[in-house]
């Protein structure tokens, strides 16, 4: 039986279940607290308010009737219609790129090093990587894993 099955089994007591909250001894009695009013359905006739018309005709009596004109320095020049629609065909955006041709840079001449000389430094740093894991390995038996000197007769 796993424990899913035993929990239907055991009977529940007041220790394995947690008690409510306390009642606030602040809280309003229902009935004389706040409530939310009831909502009102209004429906309008669909025609404007009355004197409505009225302000509107106001405002626009008040309001310039033509907007102040500014005189041009210059008039702009009257197009026929005709030479309006004669619009060319504008080219496409790659007829119109140049491609220009890039400088053609030689490249720096590279020594190239003998191979005895490539050979050498492969030993050499094979020769250091090994002194180096001998003397890391070497301070590691030291510290760690020589026996004291501490137990000589003398």
């Amino acid at each position: 039986m796993n424990e899913d099955e035993r929990g239907d089994q055991l009977p529940v007591s007041e220790a394995d279940t947690t008690p409510p909250n306390p009642a606030n001894p602040i809280a309003v009695p229902a009935g004389q607290g706040w409530q939310m009013p009831e909502p009102k359905f209004q429906q309008t006739s669909g025609y404007l308010p009355e004197g409505y018309l009225d302000k509107v005709a106001a405002f626009e009596a008040s309001a310039p009737a033509e907007p102040p004109v500014v005189a041009d320095p210059e008039p702009m020049p009257q197009i026929p219609a005709a030479a309006a629609a004669d619009v060319e065909p504008q080219p496409d955006l790659t007829e119109q790129l140049v491609e220009h041709a890039a400088p053609v840079v030689a490249k720096p001449a590279v020594k190239e090093r003998s191979a005895g000389a490539r050979i050498a430094m492969i030993l050499l740093g094979l020769l250091a990587m090994a002194a180096f894991i001998a003397v890391f390995l070497g301070v590691i038996y030291y510290l760690f894993l020589a026996p004291p000197n501490g137990g000589s007769t003398f």
